[in-house]
């Protein structure tokens, strides 16, 4: 099969495909024929009666190529004419009368041709010239093959087949077969006499000298019934089989007194095997198991690297192996031992060649500092020393025999992060004879690393200057500020880490912090407005990497500040109010009221009036911008009335269309245009006439960026001069002062107002809910009307708990409607202020865990705690810490703290041994009363 690529090229891409073509490949006549017949030489007989065309033998031939053409020929005839052979079949048959001669032999060459297959013009391919002998009678049995060989290893099974050997029988007898040895070996064979296998008769061992390696046999065939015999020489070689392994003469070779520093290449000793198997079974080859050794053919043994007197208790001990090249191959070993003879060639040698020992920056004279170690092979002493000579270098001293290295036992001033020491090892030669004639040294170097402790906690030196500032509504994770703390200690020790300090009564933190950059971020939205409020405290703690660790705290105060996020809201939905028909200009009317819980400009409002149903209504009214009075400016005193007017013809159905009339009423003696027709109509009147009212409009804006705002309707109905709206006693009540304490149902003020119609006092009060907490849009506050010798007075009450943490001041509106037959309105304005009591309890940042180095004078600083009150106002949020004098406090006695600050110093010299641990109870307070139920004396927390 041949496999055909086709390629396709475009724009300088290969493609490529595969397709299967079978190609099928036309023989030609090339080849010449040939003769199988067997056995060879080609032999027959002939009866000396056979008639003319009685087939004798028959010749084949065959012919590779497909298109053969086979012919027979007799090329040369030996016989007279006597034989004929068939061109096409190859049949020799006999041609005449005559009687063939007894024992006669007659001789053909015949050959084949291939007459499809030419070689020229006149040739064809064809076999060899054969010779056919043909015998009259009778003649002895023919083997196939001239002679016999076979070839068998020793360890050839018994009763085996070795050879097949078959001959021939003219006469078409059957043929027995016997076997004879010639020399040694008889017994060796036997052969099947009717089948001529050939077996082995015993068993075969290629080292016995007395067997031969090759049996020269003779097979004999004999026809049955008195025929006719022949033989042929059979040759059976044994071959050798890789059954013996190497041997050496000793199972243990030793050689003594060899010494350590011979020569590489040395001859040591000699190892010989022998192997029994001829041939390459028998050629050895060594090897040693040891690298320090190397063998030859000959098994001479050398050293392969430099001895060791000192290694492998001063001798050698390995296996030596021959190996023969047989296949497979078989080997034997032995042992061998070379006793080594010692010299002192070593020098000693340090169990490291760098020490690096800590000793502590407040150690002592005679602190140990590390054991240096040396040994010498060879067995020598060891003594140690520094380099230059002696046993001290600088505060350190060292001991010679046991290496043993301390800091001497005057004043110890360690002053350096570490100390650089060379050390010394000598010999003495005590291991063998002269060995003090040659003295070795060797050198290691000690580093002693001065290991800082842990004796100084993290510090936020400019923890006093941290005011940072978030806007409110910064997304998570905005930077706040970064924060550094800073400790003396080295290493771990001054290794800071921070984190966040949870909050007393917080639920999460508000912050987070980078514990290895200090960064502090928010993890919240925060808003100025809601429960965050203006400020935040937060408390970051650096921890160092001591063990134990030392901590320090810094805390300090975020400002929110504001993001004009709250448009202005007014504390009503819809003002209604009534103005009399005779009001003068400048009269305050009503004033609107608008609150922004931004600050600055961001909560600043400024108003501003509108009138979108009838911009007319602006001519009368005005509102100041900054109050948010809305003041008449044009006088009010006439009757105004308003028609709607129908007109409709008498149609099936009817039309009609409307307008609108406004009827002023004027003085009676202004005197009116005069009309073309005193009536006109009929005039249908569909709605009622009405008194006048003005709709306005009302916008309260921040003065933010981008400002936001808000608007209100604002109705006012202007009402008869004879009427008369309520009358307070004060328009403004207050700034009122109220403890947050206050209960539930607690009086904060009574206001009065008369209704201002005689001989009808009574009124109506309604407390205004607002849009903000402040202008009383929860319903803090709640009105309680009562009689009073005939007044009505309105009590403003407590609804729910007041707390001044949380909102300070309250801003309330109250409405009072008289009863007269036009019910007329006026409204108060109550402002309340709360005052601050002393009902938070001071609640420390963090439960902690300190240390204090043994040894330290007294007055030594150990931490500092923190407490917060979040009262707001002073002393109530003023902390004050002391130690709990209590029994149980177990450190009162041993520490001392700072009034103000928290910072808690010892009082004592502690000694480690004695005691490794105190418990210490501090306790903060505020600086006033409590104002909690059943507390005496100021809040405080432990």
């Amino acid at each position: 099969m041949l496999t055909f690529y086709v390629f396709h090229l475009s724009a300088g891409i290969k493609y490529t495909d595969n397709q299967r073509v079978i190609i099928l490949v036309k023989d030609v006549n090339d080849e010449p024929p040939y003769f199988i017949n067997r056995p060879l030489p080609m032999q027959a007989v002939v009866q000396l009666n056979a008639p003319p065309n009685t087939p004798v033998f028959t010749l084949q031939a065959r012919d590779p190529d497909t298109d053969h053409n086979i012919h027979y020929f007799i090329v040369r005839d030996r016989t007279g004419g006597r034989f004929e052979v068939d061109e096409r079949s190859g049949v020799v048959r006999t041609r005449g009368t005559d009687l063939f001669q007894l024992d006669m032999e007659y001789v053909l060459y015949v050959k084949a041709e291939d007459q499809n297959g030419k070689v020229d013009d006149r040739r064809f391919q064809s076999t060899p010239e054969e010779r056919l002998s043909i015998v009259g009678g009778k003649r002895a049995p023919q083997f196939y093959m001239p002679s016999y060989e076979a070839e068998i290893p020793e360890n050839q099974k018994k009763d085996s087949d070795i050879i097949s050997i078959k001959a021939k029988s003219f006469a078409d007898r059957e043929i027995r077969y016997t076997l004879k040895a010639q020399g040694q070996g008889a017994g060796t064979f036997n052969i099947g006499p009717t089948s001529g296998i050939v077996k082995l008769a015993k068993e075969l061992d290629f080292e016995d000298l007395r067997q031969p390696h090759v049996y020269s046999l003779i097979v004999t065939a004999t026809e049955d019934s008195g025929g006719f015999s022949t033989s042929v020489d059979l040759t059976i070689r044994v071959t050798d089989v890789n059954d013996n392994a190497p041997k050496f003469e000793l199972p243990d070779y030793q050689a003594h007194n060899v010494d350590e520093d011979i020569p590489l290449g040395t001859s040591i000793l000699r190892v010989k095997a022998m192997d029994s198997d001829s041939g390459s079974n028998a050629e050895i080859e060594y090897l040693v198991s040891d690298d320090h050794f190397a063998v030859d053919s000959n098994g001479i043994i050398v050293n392969n690297k430099q001895l060791d007197a000192d290694n492998n208790n001063a001798y050698y001990e390995f296996i030596v192996t021959a190996k023969d090249k047989g296949e497979p191959p078989k080997s034997g070993v032995a042992t061998v031992r070379v006793y080594t003879k010692n010299k002192n060639d070593e020098e000693p040698k340090f169990s490291q060649q760098v020490y690096t020992p800590n000793v502590d920056e407040n150690a002592g004279p005679n602190t140990l500092v590390t054991t240096v170690v040396a040994s010498d092979k060879d067995g020598d002493n060891v003594r140690f020393g520094f380099v230059g000579g002696g046993t001290s270098s600088g505060q350190f001293v060292i001991e010679d025999i046991t290496g043993v290295i301390r800091l001497h036992n005057k004043a110890i001033s360690l002053d350096k992060d570490k100390y650089e020491l060379n050390v010394t090892a000598m010999d003495d030669g005590s291991c063998c004879v002269n060995g003090d004639q040659t003295i070795h040294t060797s050198t290691a170097v000690v580093v002693v690393f001065i290991t800082d402790v842990n004796d100084n906690k993290p510090v936020f030196k400019d923890c006093s200057t941290y005011y940072p500032k978030v806007e409110e509504g910064a997304p998570n994770g905005s930077p706040v500020i970064k924060v550094v703390a800073t400790d003396e200690d080295k290493g771990v020790n001054g290794q800071v880490k921070y984190s966040i300090v949870q909050q007393p009564n917080q639920k999460g933190t508000k912050f987070t912090v980078d514990e290895e950059t200090g960064e502090v971020s928010t993890n919240k939205v925060f808003d100025r407005e809601g429960d965050d409020g203006k400020f935040v405290s937060v408390t970051v703690k650096a921890t160092d990497q001591g063990d134990p660790s030392l901590e320090g705290v810094c805390s300090f105060t975020v400002e929110i500040t504001d993001v004009n996020d709250n448009p202005p809201l007014f504390d009503r939905q819809k003002y209604v109010e009534n103005v009399k028909q005779d009001a003068s200009i400048g009269t305050n009317i009503l004033r609107v009221s608008a609150s922004d819980e931004d600050a600055d400009n961001n909560g600043a409002i400024v108003y501003s009036l509108t009138a979108p149903f009838n911009p007319n209504d602006l001519e009368y009214f005005e509102i100041q911008a900054e109050s948010g009075w809305i003041v008449l400016k044009k006088p009010l005193d006439r009757d105004r009335y308003r028609l709607r007017v129908s007109a409709s013809d008498k149609g099936t159905p009817a039309s009609a269309a409307d307008v609108d009339v406004e009827l002023d009423v004027v003085d009676r003696n202004n005197k009116p245009p005069i009309w073309d027709k005193i009536v006109y109509g009929p005039i249908y009147i569909r709605e009622n006439v009405t008194r006048e009212t003005y709709k306005l409009e009302a916008m309260a804006q921040d003065k933010g960026y981008p400002p936001l705002s808000r608007t209100v309707e604002v109705q006012i109905d202007v009402v008869d001069r004879a009427n008369n709206p309520p009358v307070w006693d004060h328009t403004v009540y207050g700034p009122i002062y109220v403890k947050e304490n206050m209960p539930v149902g607690g009086k904060v003020v009574s206001i009065k107002a008369s209704s201002g119609i005689e001989g009808n006092p009574t009124v109506f009060y309604r407390l205004m809910p607002g849009s903000t907490a402040q202008t009383n849009k929860f319903h803090t506050f709640y009105l309680q009307q009562r009689p009073d010798n005939g007044d009505t007075w309105a009590d403003i009450k407590v609804n729910h708990p007041l707390d001044y943490e949380s909102i300070k001041e309250y801003n309330l509106t109250i409405r009072v409607e008289n009863n007269g037959a036009q019910q007329l309105a006026s409204e108060a304005t109550v402002y309340i202020m709360l005052e601050d009591v002393n009902d938070e309890i001071p609640l420390f940042t963090e439960r902690e865990q300190e240390t204090v180095l043994e040894g330290e004078p007294i007055g030594t600083k150990v931490t500092q705690v923190n407490a917060i009150d979040k009262d707001g106002t002073f002393p109530n949020n003023q902390v004050y810490y002391y130690i709990v004098d209590s029994p149980r406090n177990e450190g009162k006695e041993f520490f001392e703290i700072n009034l103000q600050s928290g910072e808690i110093f010892t009082k004592t010299v502690f000694d480690r041994e004695k005691k490794g641990a105190y418990a210490l109870e501090v306790e903060a307070r505020d600086g006033a009363p409590s104002a909690r139920p059943n507390s005496n004396g100021p809040n405080s927390g432990e």
